[in-house]
């Protein structure tokens, strides 16, 4: 994804996403960011993260809406931070729901895990290996090849690697209408069994806020409740499930 983003690819009849040129880079970690409306946020996030100069080998990816008036905004953005060499792409959906731009760009992009932010949260670290070298540790703790990796004590923004999320079929559950229930449910699946771990020496900052809110991902109480309520009624046969595919 680090190429110049030229390149209209077309997935299904009537959704186009647009891709960067063929890269066989395999990013540790992928940070994935629904945004809508909010370039200044998503700016400020993308030039704070290169600030850092922790994100070597990490890779950032905005998943954009075709109706985002500031679609250009955008672009610009990512051009401007791939020249200061940060490694960035994005996407751009038509009308696909939140949690189905995450699922869909999964399967596509190179990385061994995945992480979902918004843009007022960053991933940040002060050890000398930086994001990469700390998610890379944290890979290599268990030849368990399924892993949840996680950041604070509440879990938000939860790490996911690819072969937990190809076993699951998704990253975000489908009936998910915004990151708490999704993030909810692969905490729950960690917990139960037994995949949970911490990335060491990485906690999450929020950037300054100067552009509103990042409303991509938020659901209201009811549907998040409704959500929850239902996956939990499915979490034991599908922790069963999962436990055969252990490594014993």
């Amino acid at each position: 994804m680090e190429n110049k983003v030229d390149v209209g690819k077309k997935v299904d009849t009537d959704k186009t996403v647009e891709t960067p040129e063929n890269n066989t880079t395999i990013h540790p970690v992928a940070f994935l960011l629904p945004t809508y409306k909010t370039p200044l946020l998503t700016s400020n996030l993308l030039h704070t993260a290169h600030s850092c100069g922790c994100y070597a080998d990490c890779l950032f990816v905005l998943l954009l809406d075709s109706r985002d008036p500031s679609l250009l905004v955008y672009k610009e953005i990512i051009d401007i931070i791939r020249e200061k060499g940060l490694s960035a792409g994005y996407f751009i959906f038509d009308g696909t729901p939140y949690c189905g731009k995450i699922n869909r760009v999964v399967p596509i992009i190179n990385a061994q895990s995945f992480c979902v932010l918004d843009s007022t949260h960053l991933p940040v670290t002060k050890n000398e290996n930086g994001v990469a070298g700390q998610i890379k540790d944290w890979l290599s703790g268990s030849l368990e090849p399924m892993k949840i990796g996680v950041f604070n004590e509440e879990g938000f923004h939860p790490v996911v690697t690819r072969k937990m999320i190809e076993r699951l079929g998704y990253m975000f559950h489908p009936l998910a209408v915004g990151r708490n229930e999704a993030e909810n449910w692969l905490l729950a699946l960690g917990e139960n069994l037994g995949l949970l771990g911490r990335v060491k020496d990485v906690s999450v900052i929020e950037a300054e806020s100067f552009d509103g809110v990042e409303i991509e991902g938020w659901s209201d109480l009811e549907d998040s409740k409704w959500v929850e309520q239902t996956l939990e009624q499915i979490l034991p046969d599908e922790v069963e499930r999962l436990q055969e595919f252990l490594l014993k």
